[in-house]
């Protein structure tokens, strides 16, 4: 499951930069930003799961 290491590298890659550019900034923008990649993140992830369990069970 190649995909989920690439979406969690991508989480965490994204997470650190625009942690520390809110952080070196100030700017609440930054914040908001890191919230709706981490909510898309985990939405993409459930569904990828969600396809993935199914595609073994149409297998079965």
């Amino acid at each position: 499951m190649w995909w989920i290491r690439i979406l969690f590298a991508v989480l965490v890659l994204s997470t650190l930069v625009l942690a520390l550019l809110g952080w070196q900034t100030g700017n609440a923008r930054y914040w908001q930003w890191l919230k709706k990649i981490w909510k898309g993140g985990f939405v993409v992830l459930l569904l990828l799961l969600l396809f993935f369990f199914l595609s073994r069970l149409a297998r079965i």
